[in-house]
């Protein structure tokens, strides 16, 4: 006994001193662990498949992808307390050939959706790096807050089409003339700007374009009740279940798998909005090469000034 309360003691001692910095460095190392857990799980979902499912329990389906896998799942399943849930006794009727298992879970998720009303079935990470699986009603009760930064997605580049003219031969009359008249040899015919679109209507109908493609019953706006989206200073407040935030920004930590060929590619589930300018293109303007140099000192041979 007097090495249980010495221990405890010591315990007790050794975690009131701990220093803030030691703290966060604690916190950071439970947020890696968190993802890394994460990435686990889904890694070992990754693995290929082929199998034949006839007339089979769904309980028996899921845990045999548990122990094929290894993963640990979270299967939310009807029960006297919770209406929402798998039939543990549904039928499963299923082949599939060369897919990852988390395809297999998909398929088999959506074989086993009998009733419409529920939002249908689907599947989320835990905070403990669990996957969870079950109807979306249930998933809904796990919530959180995230802000996605769209600035870039409103920045809107002009498109400068209406160049002056240049007119040379007034130019050369001016010069002509001596002392010139003041006039611009530009000719700005168009000067008509077109209108910009308010950054608060572009974020509109983004926000509308989110919420058209991803769950569409889910959102607030369109009649749910599991996930809200507000712009705020050019960033969206979207606070929903993690089955929707995976499928606007994804997973940061989503694992890499390797094709067939050997190729380094990587898997993702969502759809990505972004703002690139790898097609962008500035018309008018050519590259061709530089064959000599005049007025200057540096590399050309002869005398300065170029001998014209």
């Amino acid at each position: 006994m007097r090495q249980i309360a010495a221990l405890l003691v010591a315990v007790g001692v050794t975690a009131g001193m701990v220093p803030v910095g030691t703290q966060t460095a604690q916190a950071q190392s439970m947020s890696r662990t968190e993802a890394q857990a994460k990435r686990e799980t889904i890694a070992r979902l990754l693995k290929p498949v082929s199998i034949s499912f006839n007339d089979q329990r769904l309980e028996d389906v899921m845990s045999f992808i548990e122990q094929l896998t290894g993963a640990e799942m979270e299967i939310m399943w009807l029960d006297d307390r919770n209406p929402d849930g798998l039939d543990k006794e549904a039928v499963i009727t299923l082949t599939v050939k060369n897919v990852d298992a988390l395809t297999l879970v998909e398929k088999v998720i959506a074989k086993a959706q009998f009733d419409s009303l529920s939002g249908g079935n689907s599947w989320q990470m835990s905070d403990t790096g669990a996957i969870q699986i079950g109807p979306k009603a249930r998933l809904n009760t796990y919530r959180r807050v995230e802000i996605y930064d769209i600035n870039d997605l409103l920045l809107e580049t002009p498109d400068y089409d209406n160049a002056p003219e240049f007119d040379l031969s007034q130019v050369l009359q001016s010069g002509q003339g001596g002392g010139g008249g003041g006039q611009s040899p530009f000719q700005d015919q168009n000067d008509n700007d077109e209108p910009t679109v308010p950054r608060s209507e572009r974020a509109d109908d983004l926000r509308a374009l989110i919420t058209e493609l991803v769950e569409f019953d889910q959102w607030v706006d369109n009649g749910g009740d599991a996930a809200s989206i507000r712009y705020w200073q050019g960033s969206f407040i979207v606070n929903a279940p993690d089955y929707v935030h995976r499928q606007i920004g994804g997973y940061r930590w989503w694992p890499a798998r390797r094709a067939a060929q050997g190729t380094a590619t990587v898997e993702r589930r969502w759809v990505t909005l972004d703002a690139r300018y790898e097609h962008a293109t500035i018309d008018g303007f050519t590259q061709h090469p530089v064959t000599a140099t005049a007025g200057g000192s540096g590399g050309a041979s002869g005398p300065p000034g170029g001998g014209g």
